[in-house]
């Protein structure tokens, strides 16, 4: 039998847990060493309508816009707002030459239409605007990246696009092949002024991440560099497979702490209480390729980029089902819980959101290697390349499947800010792959409220001897909480979130959720955010009493949001 939480054994949890490090399970130790980013802090002030920048006076976001337009082409919606609006926001040009369209997106009840802004021919850097409207053809909510002030002689380069990748490479000491390089022309909104740039992005075998890096491009010096992927910490021939998978971990599911009897990694070992905990389950439309049968299919796609490369499992039989301490465990648990989440995303009510969503860098399933990072001790999305990567230090990151969701969770994030981002400020990206990662394990209904792990996000792989883990009942609140540290901020946005999850339940919370990220860009916080979600809420059709919960919620966390429609604006929540 598993041993299971007494009340001398949560009291042992949680005196344990005190005694591991503080900080959370960091990105690739390269990347803060290497990490070079220029002042770019801007102050803002919340207003009852939005958020302003107290340096040009415009607005940042706008919450409550309330502006009709003639229904068009989502394209045309947002460009009538643009130039209707084009003074209160500060735009150069009032017939938005300068704003180049960039991507729409439809959700459940809104469509977001991002833009982006460009000078004298060229994008300006992290410079987009989006524009969300509602299915009455309302505009309810806008980011506004637009860079005032900007100043450039020219924008013809005297560096070569080679010569200023050559500096990037040899910055970063990159070595092996790249998965990913490309080098693009950008005008840079300094506070020391306007410069011409090439932006050089690579991923590289070694050192990992996708490293950005930006060299002036009349001079050549090298003066940004920063690693900008998100750290954990049915086709034809296609048939259904089975295997056997932990579900979502072993500890959930036996209702154990970790270093009870059996319940150890031990370096990927099996035992009687791991092999106990797994699950058979269908691994839905894998690939069959005249009787060899692959991990692959329309939600879900292994691949073998990062060492230590062991395959992709291909095999004659359906059945992927092993014990746990074979790789292929990892592979099918990975597979499992990607296209399980991603259908429960796609697939319409009652089994699932409804929402389309997919990948925005290539056409089909979720790429994954399962067994990456060079064997280290985390996993990462790479936003470039659009594939996640676990690594296999202390416990595998495979075999947990909040590991698994928190980065196909940034992923996510991605997809529906139109491949923008994904927003790290104030670790909203970190924060909402633990939030996606919480509610897809709380939904197994496993833990009682009562245990402290209850909150807790990485289960298995983390709350332990190798790392600390997260948690869903983090006390600080928002601003006077954030630390400077995405992966901690993060939880003070998903803390909130699985509030509002437990009244209003999974769907509605994640509907909700997702519908509000819609309308997001890369410089979105969690207080843009969350009145993002309220405006989602509204649009959705959410009830006021539904709407009250998210309210009370997000304003006990410190945020500065209000009801919408404008009719509910006068209604006293208590």
């Amino acid at each position: 039998m598993p041993t299971r939480f007494t009340a001398a054994a949560l009291t042992a949890a949680i005196a344990l847990a005190a005694s591991w490090p503080a900080e959370a399970k960091q990105p690739n130790p390269a990347s803060e060493a290497l990490r070079m980013v220029p002042d770019e802090s801007e102050s803002f002030s919340r207003t009852p309508t939005g958020r302003v920048s107290n340096e040009t006076g415009y607005p940042a976001a706008l919450y409550r816009v309330n502006h009709p337009v003639t229904k068009d082409t989502p394209e045309a919606m947002g460009r009538q707002y643009l130039r209707e609006a084009a003074g209160q926001l500060g735009l150069r040009h009032a017939d938005l030459s300068d704003l180049k369209f960039r991507s729409s997106r439809t959700g459940l009840a809104t469509t977001a239409v991002r833009f982006e802004q460009t000078y004298k021919g060229v994008p300006v850097y992290r410079a987009d605007l989006k524009v969300s409207l509602d299915r009455q053809s309302m505009v309810i909510f806008l980011m506004n990246g637009y860079r005032q002030g900007l100043s450039l002689e020219d924008a013809t380069p005297r560096v070569m696009p080679a010569t200023a990748r050559q500096a990037a490479l040899a910055y970063l000491k990159a070595e092996g092949p790249m998965h990913y390089d490309r080098t693009d022309l950008v005008v840079y909104p300094g506070k020391a002024g306007t410069r011409l740039a090439w932006k050089v992005v690579v991923e590289p075998a070694s050192p990992i991440g996708t490293w950005e890096t930006l060299v002036d491009a009349k001079t050549g010096e090298l003066f940004r560099a920063e690693d900008l992927a998100c750290y954990q910490r049915s086709p034809e021939g296609a048939v259904n497979g089975t295997g056997t998978v932990f579900n979502p971990d072993p500890l959930s599911s036996a209702q154990a702490a970790y270093g009870a009897t059996g319940f150890v990694d031990g370096n990927d070992a099996d035992t009687p209480e791991l092999n106990g905990q797994r699950a058979n389950v269908t691994l839905r439309d894998i690939d069959n390729n005249g009787g060899t049968f692959t991990l692959i299919g329309p939600r879900a796609e292994i691949i073998d980029f990062e060492a230590p490369f062991n395959g992709l499992f291909p095999q004659a039989s359906s059945d992927f089902s092993s014990t746990r301490s074979p790789n292929v465990f990892e592979a099918a648990n990975t597979y499992y819980h990607i296209d399980t989440f991603m259908r429960y995303i796609n697939d319409p009510p009652p089994a699932g959101l409804g929402i389309t969503l997919m990948p925005t860098q290539y056409v089909g399933g979720v790429r994954f290697d399962p067994s990456g990072f060079n064997g280290a001790d985390n996993s990462a999305y790479f936003p470039s390349t659009g594939r996640l990567t676990f690594g296999e230090g202390g416990v595998d990151d495979a075999e947990d499947a909040d590991v698994i969701i928190h980065e196909l969770g940034h992923g996510i994030h991605h997809w529906l800010q139109g491949g923008s981002g994904p927003s790290q400020v104030q670790g909203l990206s970190e924060g909402s792959g633990d939030y996606l990662a919480q509610s897809y394990s709380r939904s197994f209904n496993q833990w009682p409220s009562s245990a402290p792990a209850f909150h807790w996000v990485f289960s298995w792989d983390g709350h332990n001897p190798f790392w600390p883990g997260r948690t869903t009942n983090w006390p600080n609140l928002w601003p006077g909480g954030l630390t400077g540290q995405i992966h901690t901020d993060g939880q003070i946005w998903s803390t909130a979130n699985m509030r509002i999850w437990n009244q209003l339940g999974r769907q509605k919370t994640d509907a909700v959720f997702l519908e509000g990220l819609n309308l997001t860009t890369q410089s979105t916080n969690q207080d843009d955010a969350a009145q993002a979600m309220m405006n989602a809420a509204a649009a959705l059709g959410y009830t006021l009493p539904e709407m009250t919960i998210m309210f009370n919620e997000f304003t006990a966390t410190g945020y500065t949001v209000v009801i919408v429609p404008v009719e509910l604006m006068s209604v006293t929540v208590e």
